[in-house]
């Protein structure tokens, strides 16, 4: 255990050396790169705050503690009010980017957000508390993960050499299932509020689109197109390669109930169906694209609410940050549930499963390369400079992006690479580079739709065309809204296989996939922000000389 303190007065003056006492404190700790970027960061913006709101004759306490391997920055002092850090202010303007004195609280207020799983603050009897969690990248619980599938595969191939059938069926039936069935219920649990109460936050925070500007609204649009034409290109690849069979993988659903062939469903149905008669059902039902509607609906209506409105959206705030640390509590367990489930997979699957997931795979890349291609075209058609070259300059942000498996902790390098390498203006990247982090999601699209599709074959769904649509839909809006915390992939494909009654024991091959196609799918997210960032400033006059 290591612990670290220091007392100051609230001043602005002393910052600098509280900050400074950080990096020590987190360089005793071993924490380096960018693991200590990220938690300088944040306690910069949180110290910037709580200074606002401390009286003079008061103090601040930080303090720095390692223990079990865990290391956490905790600042408490007693404040006349809550800190603000995280909440956009209404009167964000981005016209006139050059100079736009409220463009930094934007910024800042969506790089917070966007990592809000590693931050927890508290204001109670008087006395304001922030805990920020230092080196917890999403680059460890990837090996977290990975570890616990290559141990699950070694055990358990070895118990299926050496033991009975009949030890190898109690193990699956009694404690694999057990564990399977106890995490999946509890993702099931909190999945329709987390839907909601993300969607509703995230839209009630802005009171209109167009306090954010022209180039605000720019950056949006781009980077709604690419999601739209990554999930395009999902389609394509997958219809191409056609990976597995119908029904192929139905006997690994193990008494659960299969979907059975469903009624046709018409586009205008589909379309209709997105309007719930019952508030509450929507809930009950867990259907997705009405918890999306309801949270669209109530987040748009909540600045029209006058004086009540600051309450309202910090009810939906409050109740969002509750569901997402519920949410990041259960995928804490996430390695766990990994063992299981790919233990049950290697005690009962057909071996030629491994030769299916191959073509998967192949057709992840095939619609990532594809990707990168259409990208590349789009810098050459909009901006006219040679993709080569760009694709050159941007390189080491994207095997940055690779290597930590993090939009959010590539995010320094990422402005960096647009700052250094690309000469593009830091009032136009440090907005769209957060923002991209947070929504543009281009390679979790792709990875969630092909994955999609073939769970879907393989247990036995025959999609139709109000399906493909409603999917298309779904994952669009889910990648816009998706909350920020370990494992919502594993989150947002539970809300498409209970959408379309798909057995929940599919969630084990798509854990696996997801594990080995993470890398991936962040740097393609990475460098389509990039890409959006670069041609918006090229075609603004953003780019330096």
């Amino acid at each position: 255990m290591m612990d670290f303190s220091i007392t100051l007065k609230p001043d602005n003056s002393q910052i600098s050396e509280a900050i400074e006492f950080v990096e020590s404190s987190l360089s005793k700790c071993n924490i380096k790169g960018n693991d200590m970027t990220k938690p300088l960061l944040l306690t910069e913006e949180h110290l910037v705050e709580l200074v606002k709101v401390v009286p003079a004759d008061n103090s601040i306490t930080i303090k720095v503690r390692k223990f079990l391997g865990k290391t956490t920055i905790t600042m408490q002092a007693k404040s006349t009010s809550p800190i603000s850090v995280g909440t956009p202010d209404s009167n964000i303007s981005f016209d006139g980017y050059e100079s736009a004195p409220n463009a930094e609280a934007a910024i800042r207020s969506m790089i917070i957000n966007a990592n809000r799983d590693v931050l927890r603050h508290s204001y109670r009897n008087g006395t304001s508390t922030i805990v920020i969690t230092a080196g917890e990248s999403s680059q460890k619980n990837l090996m977290r993960v990975l570890f616990s599938m290559v141990l699950a595969l070694v055990t358990c191939i070895i118990a299926r050499l050496l033991l009975p059938a009949s030890v190898c069926t109690f193990i699956n039936d009694y404690i694999f299932i057990t564990i399977k069935t106890i995490f999946l219920n509890a993702l099931k649990t909190i999945i329709a509020p987390l839907i909601f109460f993300s969607i509703a936050a995230s839209v009630s925070s802005i009171t209109d689109l167009s306090e954010f500007g022209k180039i605000g609204i720019k950056v949006m649009a781009f980077y709604t197109f690419t999601t739209i034409v990554a999930t395009i290109i999902a389609l394509v690849a997958y219809g191409i390669i056609n990976p597995g069979s119908f029904n192929e993988l139905s006997y690994m659903a193990q008494g659960a109930e299969v979907t059975e062939s469903q009624e046709m469903v018409s586009f205008l149905d589909t379309v209709i169906d997105i309007i719930p008669d019952n508030f509450l059902g929507a809930f009950v039902n867990s259907a997705t694209l009405q918890l999306i509607f309801l949270g669209l609906l109530v987040g748009a209506v909540v600045p029209l609410m006058g004086d009540q409105r600051e309450k309202i959206a910090s009810f939906l705030s409050s109740a969002n940050e509750l569901f997402l640390r519920i949410g990041t509590v259960i995928t804490k367990c996430l390695p766990i549930a990994v063992f299981a489930f790919i233990g049950s997979m290697v005690l009962t699957m057909d071996t030629t499963v491994i030769k299916t997931l191959l073509t998967v795979f192949i057709c992840i890349i095939l619609s990532m390369v594809a990707m990168m291609i259409f990208y590349l075209a789009v810098i050459a058609i909009l901006t006219k400079s040679n993709p080569a070259t760009f694709f050159k300059n941007a390189l080491p942000a994207w095997l940055n992006a690779f290597a930590l498996s993090s939009s959010n902790a590539a995010m320094t390098f990422t402005m960096n690479t647009c700052d250094k390498k690309l000469k593009i203006s830091p009032k136009l990247y440090s907005f769209s580079i957060p923002l991209g982090a947070t929504i543009n999601m281009d390679g979790f699209v792709i990875v969630l739709t092909i994955s999609f599709l073939f769970l879907a074959k393989a247990f036995g769904l025959e999609l139709t065309g109000g399906d493909i649509f409603t999917l298309i839909i779904t994952i669009i809006l889910l990648s816009f809204g998706a909350p920020g915390i370990p494992g919502v992939s594993t989150i947002c494909m539970s809300v498409l296989l209970m959408q379309y009654h798909i057995p929940m024991e599919a969630l084990a091959l798509f854990i696996g996939i997801d594990a080995i196609a993470d890398p991936l799918c962040t740097a393609n997210n990475v460098f389509g922000d990039i890409v959006g960032t670069f041609c918006i400033a090229r075609r603004n006059g953003m780019v330096q000389d």
